[in-house]
This record gives C-alpha cells, sequence and structure tokens, in this order.
C-alpha cells in the first residue's frame, strides 16, 4: 500500500497520506478505509497530501472515474476536503474536476498551514 489514513486529534480531521506510486486501486482503497473509519464523522474534514506521489500510474479515464467514486460516497457528502499538491506536479486536477462535475468539491493547496487554516475556518471557499 502506498497510503496512510489517520485521524488527527489535535485538529479534529482525517489526514490521508499517498506516496510513491498513484494507482486507481491505491486510491479506491484509501477512501474505502477512510469512509469506513472516519465517515460518521461530523463535519468530516480532510486533509489529503499527495506532494510524495512521485509516480501517476492512473488513466485519464482511471482518474476521473476515482473523482466520480469519491463524489458518490455518501460518507464523503457535506465533507471539506483539502489537497496539498507540489507545484511541479499536480496529480488530482482531473479526479477534482470530475468530483465537481457530481457536486463534490475539493480544494488544492501548496502549503500546509494554509490547508490547515481553511479545513478549521468556517469560510466555504478558500480564500
Amino acid at each position: 500500500m502506498s497510503f496512510q489514513v489517520r485521524y488527527d486529534a489535535s485538529y479534529r480531521l482525517v489526514r490521508m497520506l499517498f506516496y510513491g506510486e498513484a494507482t486507481y486501486d491505491n486510491r479506491v482503497e484509501a477512501v474505502r478505509q477512510l469512509a469506513a473509519k472516519y465517515g460518521h464523522m461530523q463535519p468530516l474534514r480532510i486533509l489529503a497530501d499527495v506532494r510524495r506521489v512521485q509516480k501517476m500510474s492512473m488513466s485519464r479515464e482511471e482518474q476521473a472515474r476515482f473523482g466520480s467514486y469519491v463524489a458518490q460516497m455518501p460518507a464523503l457528502q457535506g465533507a471539506r476536503i483539502a489537497i496539498l499538491n507540489r507545484a511541479q506536479l499536480n496529480t488530482t486536477a482531473v479526479m477534482r474536476n470530475s468530483a465537481h462535475n457530481e457536486g463534490l468539491e475539493f480544494f488544492s493547496f501548496l502549503t500546509e498551514a494554509q490547508a490547515l487554516n481553511w479545513l478549521t475556518s468556517s469560510a466555504e471557499v478558500p480564500g
């Protein structure tokens, strides 16, 4: 597995760390684990860190399918989701657009401080 899912009690959010190779199966399994362990939380705040992904092995179709999959998960409806990306390699753009088309927003950030500030604020849209 090339991911970790854990609860951060200090910020009251779920941290997902992705590293190494990004595959469709790994991402689906990570979201399944997140939903099973933390899907009951209200509000559900998620910080997904993809800055350590070194290889994107998901086709464009798989990325779009994953975005749709995430958007359709009942446990993630209404979740506040921040994605930490590297400026040089955005591995979530296609997924983010696909999820957006189905009503779920992911917001991208380049620094953890910005992401945490938004996740713990009452702001609807990052600013």
